[in-house]
C-alpha cells in the first residue's frame, strides 16, 4: 500500500468517525432549536426555522438549573477530594517498595469491579442509618469513593514514569517524602494531573445511578432533573433536547479549553526519548 493511500484510507476512516460521533449532538442540537411543534412531532426539517424558545423555558425551569449548579458544585467537590487522596497514595505505590503492595493496588482494583446498581442498596442503608440520605454530602463522598480508583491507578502509572534518579537526587539534597512530592513529583506530572483530575469531574458529572438513588429528591443533579422531561406516555422532547444540550455543553467547554493538557497528561511517558 502506497504512502497516499494509506493517508487517503485514514482520513476517510477518521472523517467517517467523527461523522457518527457528530450526529447524535448535531441531532439533539437541532430538534432543541426547533419550533416545540417539530420537535414533538419527530424530526423537524433541516431548513426549518430556528428559535431559542426550548432554551429559555429550560433557562426559566429553576429546578433544573439548581441542578447543574449542585452537580457543578459536588463535581469540584469530589475531583477536589479524589486528589487529596488520590495524589499520596499513587505516589508512595508507584516509588515505594513495602509489604502488601500487590495486594493494596488488586483491592483498590476490585472497587471498580462491580456495576453501581449492585452495590446502591447497601451504600442506601448505610447512608439512611446516619441521616445523609437526599443531601449534597453523601453525593460528594459517593463520586469521591466510585472515582478514586480511576484516579489512584492513572497517577500512580504517571509517578512511575519519573526517572528514579529524579527521585534519588532530591532525597540526597535532604529532601523529605513530602517535599519530594510537592516539589519535584507533581511539577513533573502536572499534565497528568490535569488529565486525571478532567476525568474525575467528568464521571462526577454524568453520575446517574448513585444521584438517583441516594439523592434526587430535594438535592437533584443534571442526570437526574434531565428525567424530569420524561413522564408516562408523555416525553417532552424539545424542553429534553435543550436541557441535554446544557447538560452537554460545560464538558464540552472544559474538553475544548483543556484538550491539550488532557492529551498531553494522557500519552505522559507513552514515548521517551
Amino acid at each position: 500500500m502506497s504512502p497516499a493511500t494509506g493517508r487517503l484510507l485514514r482520513t476517510v476512516f477518521l472523517t467517517l468517525f467523527c461523522i457518527v460521533w457528530v450526529a447524535p449532538l448535531f441531532y439533539t442540537l437541532r430538534v432543541a432549536l426547533a419550533d416545540p411543534i417539530y420537535a414533538q412531532s419527530g424530526t423537524p426539517p433541516l431548513l426549518a426555522a430556528i428559535t431559542f424558545e426550548n432554551f429559555a423555558g429550560v433557562f426559566a425551569n429553576a429546578e433544573f438549573m439548581g441542578a447543574l449548579l449542585n452537580s457543578l458544585i459536588i463535581g469540584v467537590a469530589s475531583t477536589i477530594l479524589v486528589l487529596i487522596i488520590a495524589v499520596p497514595a499513587a505516589f508512595v505505590c508507584a516509588t515505594f517498595e513495602f509489604r502488601g503492595r500487590a495486594n493494596l493496588e488488586a483491592w483498590i482494583l476490585s472497587t471498580r469491579m462491580l456495576p453501581a446498581f449492585v452495590v446502591v442498596l447497601p451504600y442506601f442503608i448505610l447512608f439512611r442509618s446516619v441521616q445523609l440520605l437526599d443531601t449534597m454530602l453523601v453525593l460528594i463522598i459517593m463520586h469521591t469513593v466510585i472515582s478514586l480508583a480511576l484516579a489512584f491507578f492513572m497517577l500512580r502509572s504517571f509517578f512511575a514514569d519519573i526517572p528514579k534518579e529524579t527521585l534519588e537526587a532530591a532525597n540526597l539534597e535532604g529532601a523529605g517524602h513530602l517535599t519530594t512530592l510537592l516539589r519535584v513529583a507533581l511539577p513533573q506530572v502536572r499534565g497528568g494531573l490535569i488529565a486525571t483530575a478532567i476525568l474525575v469531574f467528568i464521571f462526577s458529572w454524568n453520575e446517574l445511578a448513585f444521584s438517583f438513588t441516594l439523592a434526587g429528591g430535594a438535592v437533584k443533579t443534571g442526570p437526574v432533573a434531565i428525567l424530569g422531561f420524561i413522564a408516562f406516555q408523555n416525553v417532552q422532547v424539545a424542553g429534553l433536547m435543550a436541557a441535554a444540550n446544557l447538560l452537554i455543553a460545560p464538558i464540552a467547554i472544559l474538553l475544548i479549553v483543556a484538550q491539550k493538557g488532557l492529551i498531553r497528561g494522557l500519552s505522559f511517558g507513552a514515548v521517551r526519548a
